[in-house]
């Protein structure tokens, strides 16, 4: 026989939860976006740009003749520097 407070808990699996909204498809996975920063590190781009609605990753070159490529960073500064006091005799 049933106690009464039994009939008093409501029936969970008679509960309904509100339709979720439909899931995008994704575009790009993380591990494209992970290898296509790699890539664009290795090859001396500037940045890298995901467009989101398209998945379309662009990587951006530096122009020639400005930017990093025409003076270098600073690593490069660096060791064109050291190679100078190095030849200036320090013998």
């Amino acid at each position: 026989m049933p106690t009464p407070t039994d009939q008093t808990k409501p029936d969970k699996s008679k509960k309904s939860r509100p339709p979720s909204p439909p899931r995008r498809k994704n575009r790009f996975s993380e591990r494209e976006l992970a290898r296509a920063g790699r890539a664009a590190k290795a090859i001396g781009a500037e940045r890298v740009e995901v467009d989101p609605a398209t998945g379309k990753i662009s990587m951006i070159f530096p122009k020639p003749g400005k930017g990093a490529a025409a003076s270098g960073n600073d690593f490069d500064q660096w060791m064109r520097d050291r190679n100078a006091r190095a030849t200036q005799g320090n013998s």
